[in-house]
């Protein structure tokens, strides 16, 4: 289904910014209630990290639609809910970490998904718009949580923070089946009747039998996979695997790093909120901007993202030698801009080595991919802190993961088949002019 002749695309495209919006609104804002962990609990800064990074992992571990995301919201209240009554910081780890991360990965993934189904011209423009409302919620998201500690403590301000989580239900009650997906079934199950109706017709008498066939037949059915493996043979998607991998790493080790280096440096927590709201106002501002300019295909999209994570990367090797509360917030401007906005182009760079049809499966098996990173990068970077008495090498080391990743990206044709590289620039050159007509 396309944009074109329906306006129902863009009340999910509301409701999927919305779920987006209070998803990772909430995840990259644990950075408050991380400090108030530590002091509330007094435990070590990289045992901590593990509850928020649990959490994330989960997120992108698993995913699938509709009742799935239902069920997803409202296990992500049910953690932070229970979350309000434990007495010992490592219970956080199953109550946040594991329940309100399995809650989040069922509703997140599907959001961009289902997507890429209701929208082609503009799909660059839909995921940024959706990721938008990501943006909106790094922004608001701090000020509130902070807000919430201040009048209710951390106990009551999680409560208020779970009863907001259970809005996703509402969001996700919104969502329909994609036709590409549901077509299939109805088309399998219209075939098998019409096969049955045919044996009827032509043998009578073995009626029962021929039915029994059909029926075993089926249910022997092949189902869709739940991730497509043949692509771990495909070279351009293990280096976007590994670009991804590494841009996620660097990306999300920062909302350890931030709180972290400021909290060493004397600031409190409305510093922090100040920080992290800039991440997000800027994703709020450059997504959108960073959309429009893939879908004019004036530079191919692996060299856009390449170059921003590269340049992240720099400015997180460099930070450490500049103290302060100025460079904080420029960093925090560069976090959202440039390795703040490679999370839209996961779809846009699958859909150049698989179908659309395939691309639930495809971005299931890259979401598994990065789900690795993920959980290890805030640990990673608090590990690295606790060993080495400062933040200096979190943030070198995430550095030079982000100036990998960036490798990743502009050398990816290097590694791809010269024919493959010829039939695509020319589909791609095909279709910039279809949809310059």
């Amino acid at each position: 289904m396309k944009e074109q002749g329906s306006h129902y695309p863009y009340v999910m495209l509301i409701a999927t910014t919305v779920m987006a919006m209070i998803i990772i609104g909430g995840l990259s804002s644990f950075s408050i209630l991380y400090k108030e962990l530590l002091d509330f609990y007094n435990t070590r800064a990289g045992d901590t990290a593990i509850i928020s990074s649990l959490c994330i992992f989960l997120n992108f571990a698993i995913g699938s639609f509709r009742l799935v995301m239902i069920v997803g919201g409202f296990l992500g209240f049910l953690g932070l809910f229970l979350s309000a009554f434990v007495s010992q910081m490592e219970l956080w780890i199953l109550t946040y970490g594991v329940i309100s991360g399995l809650g989040f990965g069922l509703v997140y993934s599907p959001c961009f998904t289902v997507i890429n189904f209701y929208f082609e011209r503009r799909r660059a423009l839909a995921i940024g718009t959706v990721l938008l409302g990501t943006g909106i919620g790094s922004v608001v998201f701090p000020f509130v949580f902070q807000s919430l500690i201040a009048y209710y403590g951390l106990r009551g301000a999680v409560l208020v923070i779970s009863a907001l989580t259970l809005n996703i239900c509402v969001c996700a009650a919104l969502i329909r089946q994609p036709k590409e997906l549901s077509h299939r079934k109805t088309s399998l199950h219209q075939k098998t009747n019409s096969e049955d109706e045919s044996q009827e017709m032509k043998n009578k008498t073995n009626h029962d039998e021929k039915k029994q066939t059909c029926f075993n037949c089926h249910v022997c059915k092949p189902k869709r996979p739940l991730f497509h493996f043949s692509l771990l043979r495909i070279p351009s998607f293990l280096i976007y695997s590994i670009g991804f991998m590494c841009s996620i790493f660097a990306y999300f080790s920062n909302f350890v790093l931030i709180p972290g280096h400021a909290r060493v440096q004397g600031m409190d927590s409305e510093d922090i909120a100040v920080f992290l709201s800039v991440v997000g106002g800027m994703m709020v501002l450059a997504r959108p901007a960073v959309g429009i300019l893939a879908d004019s295909n004036l530079i191919h999209k692996r060299n856009i993202i390449g170059a921003f994570v590269a340049v992240g990367g720099i400015l997180s090797i460099i930070l450490p030698w500049m103290p302060g509360f100025f460079p904080l917030i420029i960093y925090s401007v560069s976090v959202g801009i440039f390795p703040g906005s490679f999370f839209m182009f996961i779809p846009l760079l699958l859909l150049e080595i698989t179908t659309l049809d395939n691309l639930p499966q495809a971005q299931g098996l890259m979401n598994l991919c990065i789900a690795l990173p993920v959980g290890i990068s805030q640990p990673a970077a608090g590990w690295l802190r606790d060993l080495t008495g400062n933040w200096c090498w979190s943030f070198r080391v995430s550095g030079a993961v982000s100036l990998l990743a960036g490798v990743c990206f502009v050398l990816e044709p290097a590694f791809r088949p010269k024919k493959c590289l010829k039939e695509n620039q020319t589909v791609s050159s095909e279709s910039a002019q279809l949809e310059n007509l």
